[in-house]
C-alpha cells in the first residue's frame, strides 16, 4: 500500500512538471522594475527589453543622444508631446544634418524611429509603458534593423518628457550619396504633428491562406520580423523555424516568408459564367418538332396542378395519422386501467 502511494505521488509530480514546461510563455517579457530618471537608465531599460526577446542591444550614438535630448527639451518648453522638430525640419533631415550615416531609402525617411511620452513624475518602468505597447512603438524598441539608440529626459513645469531615438546606420558608416539632396527638400521626409507615425514602414497587409493552409507574407519596406509576427498573431521564433532562418533576425524587402501553417483558406467564389457576346441567329435554334415538343410537354406542368397533387397527398397522410393516434390512445388507456386496477376487486 505504501509503495502504491509513492508511485502515485511520483506520477503526480511528473505530471505537474510536464504541465509547467508546456505552458506558453508570456507575450511581453518584463525587465526589472525601476524608476527612470536619467537617459542612460532609459536606454538600459530598452536594451533589457530587447535582450528579453533574444535581440541584440543597440549601441549608444552621440547624434541620437543629441536629437533625443533636444526633442525632450523642446517638448518640455512647449508643453506639447510631438515629433515635430523646431524650424519645421524632419527627423530624417535632423539626423543627416548632424552627421548620422542613415541607412534605408532616404526619400521615404530612412530607417529611424522615435518614441515620446510625458508623465507627471519620473517614469515608473514596470514592463513596457502603456503608451508604448502598441505595434508601432514596440517596433521602435524591438526592430532588428536598428543599430543605434539615444535617449533624452527633460523636466517642464507640468511634468517629465521622454524621447527614445533609434536608427540604422549604413554598413560602411558613410553617408549615402542622396543625403545631400534630402537636406534641401522636405518632400517625403517631413514628420509633423502629434499624429505622425513614430517610424516609417509600409503598413502590413495580411495575406490569406492558400489551398494548403499556408500563409505567405511578402516583406515590404521597413517591415521587421517583430511587426510581421504581431500582425499575424504569431511569434518571431515560429517564423524563424518555418523559414529555416535559425537565429537570423534580418529579413529583406521582397522576401517571401511562410508565417502560418494550417490556416483556414477563404471560401472559394464560384466563377461566373461568361456573358454572351451576341444574340444567336435563328438558324442556330433547333427547329425539329420531334425534339422540342416532347421536352416542353414533360417539364411544363402548371403550378396549380403540382400544388393540388401535393395537397391531396398531404390530406390523405394527415387522416391516416389521426386514425393511428386515436387507436394508440385507446390501447394506451386500456393498458393504464389494467395496470392500476385493484387485484381484490
Amino acid at each position: 500500500m505504501f509503495v502504491g502511494k509513492k508511485i502515485f505521488l511520483l506520477f503526480y509530480i511528473t505530471a505537474l512538471a510536464g504541465i509547467s514546461f508546456s505552458l506558453p510563455k508570456p507575450v511581453f517579457a518584463h525587465p526589472q522594475r525601476q524608476i527612470i530618471s536619467t537617459p542612460s537608465q532609459l536606454i538600459d531599460a530598452v536594451n533589457a527589453l530587447r535582450l528579453s526577446y533574444g535581440l541584440s542591444t543597440l549601441a549608444v550614438h552621440t547624434v541620437l543622444m543629441q536629437t533625443a535630448q533636444g526633442q525632450a527639451d523642446y517638448m518640455a518648453a512647449t508643453g506639447n508631446v510631438t515629433h515635430t522638430r523646431p524650424g519645421g525640419i524632419s527627423y530624417t533631415q535632423q539626423l543627416i544634418s548632424l552627421g548620422f550615416p542613415l541607412s534605408g531609402d532616404l526619400s521615404l525617411g530612412g530607417f529611424r524611429a522615435e518614441n515620446i511620452l510625458s508623465s507627471g513624475g519620473p517614469l515608473d518602468w514596470n514592463g513596457v509603458p502603456p503608451a508604448w505597447q502598441d505595434a508601432d512603438h514596440m517596433n521602435t524598441m524591438l526592430a532588428q534593423n536598428f543599430t543605434h539608440i539615444g535617449a533624452g529626459i527633460s523636466q517642464g513645469p507640468d511634468g517629465y518628457y521622454y524621447a527614445v531615438d533609434c536608427a540604422a546606420s549604413t554598413g560602411s558608416g558613410q553617408m549615402q550619396e542622396s543625403a545631400a539632396s534630402i537636406l534641401g527638400t522636405t518632400s517625403g521626409t517631413q514628420v509633423a504633428g502629434d499624429a505622425a507615425i513614430s517610424q516609417f514602414m509600409v503598413p502590413i497587409m495580411k495575406s490569406t491562406a492558400n489551398a494548403n493552409g499556408d500563409v505567405i507574407h511578402k516583406v515590404q519596406y521597413g517591415q521587421t520580423l517583430w511587426s510581421i509576427a504581431i500582425d499575424y498573431g504569431t511569434t518571431i521564433n515560429s517564423i524563424q523555424a518555418l523559414n529555416n532562418l535559425g537565429e537570423d533576425l534580418v529579413i529583406q524587402q521582397g522576401q517571401e516568408l511562410l508565417v502560418l501553417k494550417g490556416a483556414t483558406p477563404p471560401p472559394s467564389t464560384p466563377t461566373p459564367a461568361p456573358l454572351a457576346t451576341g444574340i444567336p441567329s435563328l438558324t442556330a435554334i433547333p427547329s425539329t418538332p420531334e425534339i422540342i415538343f416532347p421536352f416542353t410537354a414533360v417539364v411544363t406542368p402548371t403550378q396549380t396542378q403540382m400544388t393540388e397533387s401535393t395537397q391531396a397527398a398531404s390530406g390523405n397522410s394527415s387522416r391516416l395519422w389521426i386514425v393511428l393516434l386515436i387507436f394508440a390512445a385507446l390501447i394506451g388507456g386500456a393498458m393504464a386501467v389494467w395496470l392500476i386496477r385493484d387485484p381484490k376487486a
